[in-house]
């Protein structure tokens, strides 16, 4: 730890999260608890005020760190937090954040892209598409999102983690069901709670495994300093496991990674437990930008990043991990391909990117999967927004199958689509290029040619989808008017002022980022000593093998790999909708039930979902009908303790009245000198 006595003090660092957190409790208590209704363009103003000056304070820490050479992290104590134990188990935790290359470059790339959507969403106001009280409520929660996200980044320990991972959950559930008037809002909700949870149970899990297990090594410990000193105490740890799993020793270490790997997997949505990113959606446009470029879906990928020390503890995992990455990539890539509906088809491609950046998690690329995920938050990010306009000019319709022609009236929105779509998809020198084709190189060089052919099909097969969707949109017949209806003479037009300015930066920026950190091969082809910087400036935060060499054949062969697969599905796509639209909707096609049944396969992901529903859900809900609510709730709380307490005082309370009034002047009598007596009493005390 380094004390610093210029630049960025240490004590500055506590409002890069504080802000945003304030700023979310400020909208909570007007709206919930004072009732008070401000002007929207004074709510975003509140808004973007403390994201802006996040952003600042996190671009400032950047800076800072680049002047040292040792790159050692600044660590800004608040106070005492947590304590307890006695003796050798003894042990506390500071309520601390801490900032080093990875989390200071996460935050800038966080709060960047939250002042873009603030931006947006200023736009969505000046254009009346916002109620007030929906204004109110989204800042909140974007609020929230941001707030608990840097929370994550920048916690110094443990528990902090875990409580900006809970917030971020909590927050996504909230977004999801922002619409709750809406029963597909309202499900979308509930899927996204429970799948979180289980993501959320996991990381409890690997975090209190750790800790039992330094706390008996005689190391309790929750920082990441501390962690990270210590852990190999733990080599060698066996967890009994009960007879019901076969009894026996498992590798502590193992099990810990093994919980960490989970809670990533349901926080990427990755297969099995994707489903819950499509329902997300349902939220606005601006707050799904968030959720699938740098914040919800980041935060699994930065728990792996931040605890990469501990991955190669847990090869079974790591393999566990790589292999879902490819499932994903693939099985994402293809629904995508074949999706219907727009909202899907976006959540289906974030599910294959981020499966790109597991895999390079897994194989130990740590470095150059930073550099995907921070490219890929900015490309799609704009993509979302983009696709936000074409929705409401759509007057909310989904339906991929409707006619779209929205590049004769839109050709502005149009632009900042192709670019957008382009960079998601990596084409050479946009976007996600160079991260990608370094991935390749990466997979190729350690060995794994099945991991290999399953990235180019995923990338052949989300670049058709993405070009697929470009064209059902902007290309294509324009909507026909029947019989009947009566003409919309509203002509669609391109956004104007806010909106044009965040896309246009968004638009820079996922073309640029890309292109910060390609690795040194690329140097050394344009003369360049030292181009790699952005890998440079992490090196020193995440752990990993030295990199294999990734230049000569192997690295031509995989960028004319990445190159061809992506560019073989841009031109599919452009030969097949660019010019007819949706053929596959078209009156009078012949049925094709073994392509039909084969492609709902694929939109469906192979129908886990359904699958998932029918083993779990369906018989917990079944169980909870029938014990819970039939038996525990109806007969025993209601008729056994409400219903049957009540019943005892009643008779109680009228017995002892009957005894009482018995029309004898006697007992009457005999009551009144007793309460006289014990009148008389009291007062002489």
């Amino acid at each position: 730890m380094v004390e610093w006595d210029e630049g960025l003090t240490a004590s500055l660092i506590r409002w890069i999260a504080l802000l945003p957190l304030a700023a979310a409790l400020l909208h909570a208590a007007m709206i919930g608890l004072l009732r008070l209704q401000i002007a929207p363009r004074t709510v975003w103003l509140l808004s973007t005020l403390a994201v802006g000056i996040s952003f600042v304070l996190s671009a400032a820490s950047v800076f800072d760190l680049v002047g040292q050479e040792a790159h050692a992290p600044i660590v800004d104590r608040v106070g005492p937090w947590l304590g307890g134990g006695v003796g050798a188990r003894n042990f506390s935790a500071d309520l601390s954040l801490r900032l080093d290359p990875l989390s200071a470059v996460c935050c800038v790339v966080v709060t960047s892209i939250a002042l873009a959507v603030y931006l947006y969403v200023l736009g969505r106001i000046q254009g009346g598409a916002l109620a007030s009280d929906q204004v109110h409520r989204l800042f909140a929660l974007l609020d929230l999102l941001v707030g608990s996200t840097l929370v994550l980044l920048l916690a110094d320990n443990l528990i902090l983690f875990f409580f900006g991972w809970a917030g971020v959950g909590v927050a996504t559930q909230l977004v999801s069901s922002f619409n709750f008037e809406s029963k597909k809002a309202a499900r979308a909700g509930a899927t996204t709670f429970v799948v979180g949870r289980v993501g959320d149970l996991a990381l409890l899990a690997s975090i209190l495994l750790l800790f039992d297990g330094l706390a008996r090594s005689g190391a309790p410990t929750l920082s990441f300093e501390g962690v990270l000193a210590a852990f190999r105490l733990l080599e060698g740890s066996q967890v009994e496991l009960p007879r019901w799993l076969g009894g026996g020793g498992f590798p502590l270490l193992e099990l810990i990674v093994g919980g960490v790997v989970v809670a990533a997997i349901t926080k990427c949505a990755q297969v099995p437990l994707h489903f819950w990113l499509a329902g997300s959606a349902q939220g606005p446009a601006s707050a799904t930008a968030l959720i699938q470029s740098s914040t919800t879906v980041v935060a699994g990928c930065y728990g792996l990043l931040r605890l990469s020390f501990l991955l190669d503890q847990g090869p079974v995992s790591m393999t566990i991990l790589v292999w879902v990455g490819a499932c994903s990539v693939v099985l994402g890539g293809l629904a995508a391909a074949t999706q219907l509906d727009l909202q899907r088809l976006v959540a289906a491609s974030t599910t294959a990117s981020l499966g790109f950046v597991l895999i390079g998690i897994g194989l130990g690329a740590p470095s150059t999967a930073t550099f995907l995920l921070l490219s890929h938050a900015y490309a799609k990010a704009h993509w979302v927004l983009v696709l936000g306009i074409v929705q409401a000019e759509r007057k909310g319709d989904t339906d991929l199958r409707k006619p779209g022609g929205l590049a004769r009236s839109m050709r502005w929105t149009h632009a900042m689509a192709a670019i957008s779509r382009l960079a998601v998809v990596g084409l050479f020198p946009l976007g996600t290029f160079f991260a990608q084709e370094e991935l390749l190189a990466w997979i190729d060089a350690v060995g794994h040619p099945v991991i290999f052919a399953a990235s180019l099909v995923g990338m052949t097969a989300l670049a058709f989808a993405l070009g697929r969707a470009h064209g059902l949109l902007f290309f294509g017949p324009a909507p026909r008017i029947l019989d009947g209806e009566e003409p919309d003479v509203r002509v669609a037009q391109d956004p104007v002022r806010a909106i044009q300015y965040a896309l246009t930066l968004l638009a820079i920026l996922s073309i640029s980022v890309g292109m910060l950190s390609p690795a040194q091969f690329w140097g050394d082809l344009l003369g360049i000593e030292r181009i790699d910087t952005v890998g440079g400036f992490l090196a020193r935060t995440l752990s990993g093998p030295p990199d294999p060499p990734l230049d000569g054949a192997l690295r031509w062969r995989t960028i004319g790999a990445c190159f061809v697969s992506t560019a073989a599905g841009l031109a599919f796509a452009a030969r097949r909708y660019l010019r007819g639209g949706v053929r596959s909707a078209a009156p009078g096609r012949a049925p094709r039930p073994i392509l039909d049944a084969a492609t709902g396969w694929l939109r469906e992901t192979l129908y886990l979902e359904r699958g998932i529903d029918r083993l779990l859900v369906r018989p917990l809900r079944g169980f909870s009908r029938l014990l819970l609510a039939g038996v525990v709730e109806a007969r025993l709380l209601d008729r056994g303790v409400v219903s049957g307490s009540a019943g005892i005082a009643r008779r109680m309370v009228w017995s002892g009245l009957r005894r009482l009034q018995n029309g004898r002047v006697q007992s009457y009598a005999m009551l009144g000198v007793i309460a006289l007596l014990l009148s008389v009493a009291w007062l002489a005390d």
